[in-house]
């Protein structure tokens, strides 16, 4: 941190000089020394009356009043003439000088009159400057000295012994005089020690409001300056996130201790791949950022892909649960092409290693103008230039959490991929209405057709939503929205019950549909869900054989215990389970013995892969001949989805596929546009119209 180095430590008496006075600081100065000035000359004047003095000798009052419109020039013309502050000074000193001088020989050598040099002195010092001091001082000098000599009447008074003597008068005003300026020395002195300290307490306030205490990188309000200036200058600018990869594992293993050595290692990596006129920032946590002003969006990616692989290092780590030694400090000990922050592959004599990745994230802007058009002269208001140094940062961070989630690495910001802009709010906003109101979220009814002889076995219930404004959306437009945390619960329950309303109202038309609807992970979390769907039938009236639970692979990965408790509790109600987009997933085979599942539905994908080089060539089936095997070795039914074609039928058959569902039969239609032809197909059972359906 830069520094004064003035009044810290012990300090030796030196001669003043070496901080200049601040320009406000000087004007302030300046101007109560020449306002004293000012006061002089009608004093004087009224003096010069009273005395009866001489117009000749009355003249040299012309001096003090010409060097006081010198010193006050610049403010006198507003600015007009600018005068230099050694100049201004220097007139003002002269000038109180001359206005001595001019008391003492009206005075007729008067020896109380000579005090008022030694007043004017620390007037004089208050500029803190060496040049009006010597004028100060050369003026006395030449007073008491040559004019002294010349004209001592003059200084020194009428006394025979004064006009004998003059020297030795001088001597004994010298004496005075240097007595008044060593005071005034130390004063000045003392005054620039004070403002040096000042100096330097401004100094390490100003440091550590700008830098982080951990690391000593800049902070977020070092960045937030950083990023202004970059955008004020028009010039492109492209923004770093930076994000530690499982860094609360070090923590909660190793403690904050190792956790705080850690982050000082990667920072002092992280600045050696920072080059200037990037800066490095610590945000906080094990979040940093780089601010790369004058690049494009690759020159930032390669220096994304350079800081990954500079802090990519095996660091050893003091381990607290191994010895005595509180040093935690941290240690490169070679490259790593691993980086799995977190990981502990080892530990020795009281420390352990472990390696470092990071996710880092990429967001860019152009050059850009007030008008915010690339290209153009650039001139962006204050408020503009806020609101893109925050959209840079989101946007960068946004990148970062991709980058994290797909293992990449680094990412550059996509905006198509963006879910966290103000028109994905809108959306949030409008969803949560959707899921309030009777008619916005509806089910599109798709057949589960028997292979064998053609019957109608069940429907997938799909959700729809009728968007007041947009109209109706495909799954993909709100399905993110919908598994989400916030939302899967009264979603999961408004498509359930449309799916079972329109199951009870075929049972009321002597049809037995069995209906299939997927469910979230968040359901499979609760408890209480296998509670829930039980109530549900039971409020529609609805046999619970009748309906049919879809999950997927990665459903069952999230929380596999809590999953088996809450699929057996469903199993008890009667309910039945279907593994949906079998073959995508990453879960291990041994859950379908495990788990209580009733169906398997091969993915579409295999289904797409039947015929790679067309329907005139010969069926790749193997895969599929595999899946239908082992489900029916684990007495599951086997549906085939996304069937659309007579060919894809026929090799199912073949495999021995129970069902297949597609548009071969239909696409999800309303229940009341459903084929009525294949419905009649589907088993029937007395009608029953003293139902009433319960929404």
């Amino acid at each position: 941190m830069p520094s004064t180095g003035q009044g810290t430590g012990h300090q030796t008496w030196r001669l003043p000089g070496l901080l200049s006075l601040p320009d406000d600081v000087w004007r302030t100065r300046h101007r109560w020394v020449t306002t004293v000035l000012l006061a002089h000359l009608p004093l004087l004047t009224a003096w010069t009356l009273h005395r009866q003095t001489p117009l000749l000798a009355a003249a040299p009052l012309a001096i003090p009043s010409a060097l006081y419109l010198l010193a006050t020039a610049e403010q006198l013309t507003r600015g007009r003439l600018r005068t230099p502050r050694a100049l201004a000074s220097c007139a003002a000193a002269a000038g109180l000088m001359a206005c001595s001088s001019y008391l003492v020989s009206i005075s007729g050598g008067y020896i109380e009159a000579h005090f008022h040099f030694f007043v004017m002195v620390p007037v004089v010092a208050l500029y803190e400057a060496w040049a009006p001091f010597s004028v100060a001082i050369a003026w006395v000098l030449l007073e008491h000295g040559l004019v002294g000599t010349l004209w001592p009447h003059h200084v020194y008074g009428h006394s025979h012994e004064h006009m004998e003597h003059p020297w030795r008068f001088a001597g004994v005003h010298a004496g005075f005089f240097a007595a008044a300026c060593i005071g005034s020395l130390t004063a000045w002195t003392l005054a620039e020690c004070a403002r040096g300290v000042q100096q330097d307490l401004v100094e390490q306030l100003r440091h550590q409001t700008l830098h982080d205490d951990l690391t000593g990188l800049a902070n977020r309000a070092h960045l937030a300056q950083a990023m202004d200036d970059a955008l004020a200058s028009g010039a492109p600018v492209a923004v770093l996130a930076l994000d530690l990869d499982r860094f609360k594992e070090v923590n909660d293993t190793l403690g904050h201790s190792a956790g705080d050595a850690l982050l000082r290692a990667v920072s002092a990596r992280a600045a050696t791949g920072v080059e200037r006129p990037g800066l490095l920032v610590r945000l906080g946590g094990d979040e940093f950022a780089v601010l790369l002003p004058g690049l494009d969006a690759q020159e930032a990616l390669a220096v994304a892909q350079r800081l990954r692989m500079t802090i990519a290092r095996i660091t050893s780590l003091q381990n607290p649960g191994q010895g005595d030694s509180a040093d935690t400090s941290p240690s490169v000990e070679s490259p790593s092409t691993s980086a799995n922050t977190g990981t502990i592959p080892g530990t020795t004599a009281g420390t352990v290693t472990l390696s470092i990745d990071v996710s880092i994230g990429i967001a860019h802007r152009p050059a850009l103008a007030g008008d915010g058009s690339p290209g153009a002269s650039h001139g962006l208001s204050p408020a503009l230039r806020a609101r893109l140094a925050d959209e840079l940062l989101r946007e960068a961070d946004v990148a970062m959490y991709a980058a994290k989630r797909t293992g990449a690495g680094t990412a550059l910001y996509e905006a198509a991929t963006d879910q966290h802009t103000a028109c994905h709010l809108a959306a949030l906003k409008d969803f949560r209405r959707a899921l309030d109101a009777d008619d916005q979220i509806v089910v599109h009814l798709q057949p589960k057709v028997a292979v064998a002889d053609g019957r109608l076995l069940g429907v997938e219930a799909l959700a729809r939503w009728k968007h007041p404004v947009r109209g109706l959306l495909a799954p993909s437009e709100f399905l993110a929205m919908a598994t989400g945390a916030e939302f899967s619960e009264p979603f999961t329950r408004k498509v359930l019950t449309e799916a079972l309303f329109a199951c009870r109202a075929w049972l009321r038309r002597g049809y037995r549909v069995p209906v299939s609807v997927n469910i979230t992970a968040h359901c499979l979390m609760r408890p209480s869900f296998a509670f829930d769907v039980a109530d549900l039938l039971d409020r529609q009236g609805v046999p619970a054989e009748l309906l049919c639970l879809e999950i997927t692979e990665d459903t069952l990965v999230a929380d596999p215990v809590a999953a088996a408790q809450v699929l057996t509790a469903l199993k008890k109600t009667g309910v039945r389970t279907s593994i949906d987009d079998f073959g995508t997933g990453y879960s291990s085979l041994s859950y379908l013995r495990q788990l209580p599942i009733d169906e398997l539905k091969i993915d579409r994908s295999f289904v797409l892969g039947l015929f790679p080089h067309g329907v005139d060539g010969p069926a790749d089936d193997a895969l599929v001949a595999t899946i239908v095997d082992m489900g029916h070795r684990l007495g599951m039914h086997v549906v085939a989805e996304g069937v659309e074609r007579g060919e894809e039928l026929a090799v199912l058959a073949g495999l021995g596929c129970d069902s297949v569902q597609g548009y071969l039969y239909s696409p999800p239609v309303p229940a009341d546009r459903f084929p009525a032809e294949l419905l009649r197909t589907a088993t029937r059972s007395t009608p029953s119209a003293g139902y009433q359906a319960v929404v």
